[in-house]
């Protein structure tokens, strides 16, 4: 069933270039996630939780940006993640309403079971198309690579989905799904964009 809802946002992505006049994309954004549902399933670990995602981005020379994210999950029986990434990217318009992106950096992800703790510094890749798909609402898909070797679980590739409701154009609602990795996740947002 999740992976069918981002198949179907990432389609949405790619197969929608509306005749809608809009303004371009902001990536001068913060945005928290809060996901009331997390699992983690990799290596001999199998546990279900909650957590937060907090990220932002801001532009350094015209297509390219700089990012940062920290999430944190809380899952049953004492296990614990931490995940801090740093990095940048780049978005290509290939159309008023449709960008591509590209995203890399370096991650470092921790896992606590208990007293035990292992973590694990590595690098991450990733791309996305992002649509605007109706004047206040967009949708972007695409999927990632995490490089690192923690807890039994190495080397992590996920696909992403979000979908967002432009409030206003400081202010956007929406909801985020990671899956098809060791940690699945679906969340709902909210963004700042100033």
């Amino acid at each position: 069933m999740r992976l069918r809802i981002v198949i179907l946002l990432c389609a949405a992505a790619l197969l929608s270039p509306l005749l809608v006049s809009a303004e371009e994309f902001s990536y001068r954004s913060v945005d928290l996630t809060l996901f009331p549902w997390a699992k983690l399933d990799g290596g001999s670990i199998s546990e279900n939780g909650n957590g937060f995602l907090v990220r932002g981005s801001l532009p350094i020379y015209r297509n390219f940006f700089a990012l940062t994210e920290f999430q944190n999950l809380d899952l049953d029986h004492g296990v614990d993640t931490s995940r801090i990434s740093i990095g940048g990217g780049g978005h290509w318009p290939i159309s008023n309403t449709i960008d591509v992106v590209a995203r890399a950096g370096i991650v470092r992800y921790k896992v606590g079971i208990g007293r035990f703790d292992d973590d694990d510094t590595g690098l991450w890749i990733g791309g996305r198309i992002r649509a605007r798909i109706a004047p206040r609402f967009e949708v972007e898909g695409g999927v990632e690579h995490q490089h690192v070797e923690v807890a039994g679980l190495k080397n992590d590739t996920y696909l992403v989905g979000e979908a967002r409701y432009n409030v206003t154009q400081q202010w956007s609602a929406g909801v985020l799904v990671n899956v098809g990795g060791d940690a699945d996740a679906i969340g709902v947002q909210g963004r700042l964009n100033f």
